[in-house]
């Protein structure tokens, strides 16, 4: 009998089995919209094809004494018509012990993520194949390019690497601790709800208004949210805190790493409201020059360095589970998402694989309900179209309402779908 595969959870992936709870799923979606409607049985045959391409995400989630890891799912993963809210808590009645669904409604393939498995990089990779593989058996000459994994290859050993244990990284630890930021005034949905707005822009337009401001795309989005921020507190109260948006930084161009595992750090640009009204261009300027000192290979290294080391002291590692989970979620709770007042998750800009270019209008990156009260965002660039998509599980559209009527006010198009019922 075969022995299963099975792997340890990634630094990064230690987190989230620990804080994962009703309103905060740790799950992300990734959706490729088709110019024609999905075959749901073709979709299920290119997901029987594809999956076993990808050993780290064909698996299921299992406690140990000491640690969670990750053991080869037994059954087949079923494709299912989407409904509902996206991105809602992972159940074994609902999804058998998979941590990876896919879905189909309509002209869209989507893939939902519990993020013990992989990043933003990791999702569009399957679902790029996964895509790419279903409109072969269409009949259309695409290649597995641009991302998309040839399904004909082994894996490699690289593919599965937890790198963050691979890498050299510096003995030291540098301080995380940070002043609570400033939070949009917000009153929560009720649970397994997710609200959603998807804007779309011209990608010619925003890189124009980005190098007007000799800034690259991920840092005028994040100077966009911080301004939008600065101003609603203004407006709101007189009791100003800082406002903080947080970035995840791909890490995999920094080490020449290609795993399909997480392998991302963070950085946190901020402004302090309590020293005065900024502009849009000394934002632009503030979050540029934090962008340029933290996002190097030595300081994202040492962060990285940081949350490791905090794992290999003997006590921890022999303090059984529940303990661990314990202390993993009060520290997350006093601490977490406490420390910026939104997210922005930016996969960059892809390409259509070979063939497909007519055959898909985009690609999509939806991040799953945040754990407090506030609004996310995720953005990924396909052809000459930004796609941003706000995610919550609040009521209020302050965020992206505001944000993109700046964009308009800026002269940038902007078109807009949302699945909540307040107007924008």
């Amino acid at each position: 009998m075969a022995q299963k595969v099975w792997f340890q959870l990634d630094n990064a992936a230690k987190l989230y089995p620990a804080i994962a709870n009703a309103r905060w799923t740790s799950a992300f979606r990734m959706t490729a919209e088709f110019l024609e409607d999905v075959d749901p049985q073709l979709l299920q045959k290119a997901l029987d094809d594809t999956l076993p391409r990808f050993p780290s995400l064909n698996v299921r989630l299992r406690a140990g004494v000491f640690w969670y890891y990750l053991e080869q799912a037994p059954g087949r993963l079923l494709v299912r018509q989407d409904s509902g809210h996206p991105c809602m808590p992972f159940s074994q009645k609902r999804d058998g012990k998979f941590l990876l669904r896919v879905f189909y409604f309509g002209k869209r393939i989507s893939a939902e993520f519990f993020h013990v498995l992989t990043d933003g990089t990791g999702g569009l990779a399957f679902l790029k194949t996964l895509a790419v593989q279903y409109l072969r058996l269409k009949g259309n000459p695409v290649s597995f390019d641009q991302g998309a994994m040839d399904i004909a290859d082994a894996p490699t050993q690289e593919e599965t690497l937890d790198a963050f244990h691979a890498i050299a990284l510096p003995d030291i630890r540098v301080s995380r601790k940070e002043e609570h930021a400033w939070h949009f005034p917000a009153t929560k949905e009720i649970p397994h709800t997710l609200n959603v707005i998807a804007a779309s822009m011209p990608a010619d337009k925003m890189l124009e208004k980005a190098h007007e401001m000799n800034v690259s795309m991920t840092e005028y989005l994040a100077a966009l949210i911080l301004f939008t921020a600065d101003r609603c507190q203004r407006a709101t109260t007189k009791k100003l805190r800082p406002v903080r948006v947080s970035v995840p930084v791909n890490m995999r161009p920094f080490y020449g790493i290609h795993t399909l595992r997480n392998f991302s750090s963070f950085v946190n640009p901020v402004i302090d409201s309590r020293l005065g009204e900024y502009t849009l261009e000394e934002i632009c300027r503030c979050v540029h020059n934090f962008m340029a000192l933290n996002c190097t290979k030595k300081q994202l290294s040492g962060v990285i360095a940081t949350n490791v080391a905090e794992e290999k002291p003997l006590y921890i590692r022999l303090a059984p589970l529940f303990i661990k989970n314990m202390a993993i979620s009060s520290v997350f709770k006093h601490s977490g998402e406490l420390q910026f007042s939104s997210t922005l998750s930016n996969v960059g800009k892809t390409g259509f694989p070979t063939g497909s270019e007519r055959l898909i209008k985009r690609f999509e990156f939806l991040l799953g309900s945040p754990c407090d009260a506030m609004c996310n965002c995720a953005c990924v660039a396909t052809g000459n179209e930004v796609r941003l998509t706000f995610s919550s599980n609040i009521r209020e559209t302050t965020l992206p309402r505001e944000l993109l009527r700046l964009l308009v006010e800026e002269g940038v198009p902007v078109t807009v779908e949302s699945n909540y019922q307040e107007d924008m």
